[in-house]
């Protein structure tokens, strides 16, 4: 931090020569009271900062040479001065944006002395962000007052054109620490530069112009691809330049203040404006989208990294869907029906909705190693457990969804239940499979009407099982019917079953399957194979009667015959 820098900033110079070294560990033998004062030069577009020093030697036999000062690397106009004139001063190192000065005393300053002097420097706007930001209606700077610490300090002093007022002006509490302060000339701040479709106002600041005519050509390229990542944006919208720091804009649902126009910023906001509607707890995946879709790094470093990687393998198509289900608070394992997401939109519906998506792909093994906090590793090493049996469960499951009370479970990572409750869907699938091969091994039409029972099960199997019960039964009268339909009958049987189609009445059976009328094919099935397991007897019966009958005619005819002969006698002529 340029704190660290600052803190150390102000030290004494050694002794001059042929002096001892001070005692670390004596009270402070040379005091300052310190103050610093800003002014805002809007036509040279630069700040112009001066501190002031009032030395005082307190020690018996000590003299200092000089002392050490930290100014920003990009300060320019760097004068040390006294009452006198000019004092030597140099820079001796750089780090972390600020500069170390050697200012030397004219003469060392002996002890009892004491010195009054002044450090100008200046800052030129647009030298660097945060830097500072002068334009004609707009200012931001960071200010800091000079040390060194436990030194007598004033706060900063801001001096800024007639027109401007604070926006943001805290003073610092303690020497080095750095605020941002912003002043406006709020009667001149924006213009409108132009309109977008659907309602898209770039407004910058006046007598400029050039920043929004950037920001124009950029919204304009980029309006489809934000469709395309993000969804249909509706609302209007306002992009307005800003004056303030560029590492944490402004952004809300309807407005972004933005410092910057480079491509990669207004891509990066213009997403943040996209997504502002999206409910989700964790900023780090908005901004690691924002990030993807500008094509720039995530800063700072952290669980951000990762969306980047996830959408070069989802791509945008993969964010649009993850968005309009967030927007939706669509559930993460999704049935036929929409059904609303169990779990708050944090890391463990969002992992969910991204290995939806993108399938496993490593994605568990990225929010281990960069979202997921030590404590709930235990909790993803269950779910990576329990997504193995679901997912065996929905590719045995074919084209039936898994019922609510499953999906439930693994939506609000209740893995416990899944487990517990996955036995009876196991069991269905197996009996639904075994029955499906059984009817197409008897050419009957294929039932799927346990489909819609199976999916839509909130408590259990009991409906799906009792509809597979029936279709059982069902199928073992069919099946018996059927077999002795088309078995070798023999000659009593065909004469038993004449008057009726039993090819008619198997087809019947058919209809009656096709149609879901169980019932039916399981009390007419019996029916018909009743009646062909008894045409033998049947055609037995049918035809003994007629033999007896002839029997008994015939039987009839040769009694007739005998008694007329005895009646008759022998005929004349005849022994």
């Amino acid at each position: 931090m340029v704190l660290a820098v600052l803190v150390s900033g102000v030290s004494w110079a050694s002794p001059a020569s042929g002096q001892s070294a001070p005692d670390p560990t004596a009270a402070p033998a040379l005091t300052v009271a310190s103050s610093a004062t800003y002014r805002v030069d809007v036509e040279a577009r630069r700040i112009e900062v001066e501190f002031g020093y009032e030395f005082e030697n307190l020690t018996a036999a000590t003299a200092f040479p000089g002392f050490f000062e930290s100014v920003p690397v990009d300060a320019v106009d760097v004068v040390a001065r006294d009452g006198s004139g000019e004092l030597v001063a140099g820079a001796t190192g750089d780090a972390e944006g600020f500069a170390t000065w050697l200012v030397g005393f004219r003469t060392p300053l002996e002890p009892g002395d004491s010195l009054t002097m002044r450090l100008t420097w200046a800052i030129e706007s647009g030298a660097s962000l945060p830097g500072p930001i002068v334009e004609p209606a707009a200012v931001a700077f960071d200010v800091y007052a000079p040390g060194p610490e436990g030194a007598s300090w004033s706060a900063p002093e801001v001096v800024v054109p007639e027109g401007f007022a604070a926006v943001s002006s805290a003073a610092p509490t303690q020497p080095y620490e750095i605020v941002r302060v912003e002043y406006l000339d709020a009667e001149r701040f924006t213009s409108t530069v132009s309109v977008l479709p659907p309602d898209i106002t770039i407004s910058d600041w006046q007598d400029d112009g050039v920043w929004g005519a950037a920001v124009l050509d950029r919204a304009e390229a980029a309006l489809g691809s934000l469709e395309t990542w993000f969804g249909p944006r509706t609302r209007p919208f306002e992009v307005r330049r800003s004056f303030a720091s560029d590492d944490h804009p402004d952004v809300s649902p309807n407005a972004v203040d933005l410092a910057l126009n480079d491509a990669e910023s207004i891509d990066h906001q213009l997403a943040h404006v996209w997504m502002a509607d999206v409910p989700v707890d964790e900023a780090w995946f908005v901004e690691g989208l924002a990030a993807a879709f500008a094509g720039d790094q995530p800063n700072p470093a952290g669980p951000a990294d990762i969306v980047p990687v996830v959408v070069a393998e989802i791509g945008a198509a993969g964010v649009r869907t993850i968005l309009d289900d967030l927007r939706a608070n669509a559930i993460t394992y999704p049935g036929v029906v929409p059904e609303e997401q169990p779990l708050p939109p944090d890391w463990r519906t969002l992992l969910d909705h991204f290995e939806r998506v993108a399938g496993a792909g490593g994605i568990d093994e990225l929010f281990r190693s960069a979202v997921v906090d030590p404590a709930d590793v235990s909790l993803l090493d269950q779910r990576a457990a329990t997504r193995v049996d679901y997912n065996a469960l929905v590719f045995r499951a074919g084209g039936w969804t898994l019922p609510p009370y499953l999906r439930l479970a693994m939506a609000r990572w209740d893995f416990e239940t899944f487990r517990a409750e996955q036995g009876p869907v196991s069991d269905v699938i197996v009996r639904r499979d075994g029955l499906l091969a059984w009817g197409e091994s008897l050419e009957l039409a294929p039932r799927d009407d346990a489909k819609a029972i199976f999916e839509a099960a909130q408590d259990d199997m009991s409906e799906v099982t009792a509809l597979l019960d029936e279709q059982e039964r069902a199928l073992e009268a069919y099946d018996e019917a059927e077999r002795l339909v088309n078995g070798d009958r023999g000659l009593l049987a065909a004469i038993g079953l004449l008057g009726n189609d039993v090819e008619a009445d198997l087809a019947s059976l058919r209809d009656a399957w096709a149609e879901g009328d169980y019932a039916r094919v399981e009390r007419d099935g019996h029916e018909l194979a009743g009646l062909v397991e008894g045409a033998v007897g049947d055609g037995t019966i049918r035809l003994l009667v007629p033999a007896i009958g002839l029997l008994v005619v015939w039987q009839v005819l040769r009694l007739l015959r005998r008694r007329f002969l005895w009646r008759s006698g022998p005929a004349a002529g005849q022994p």
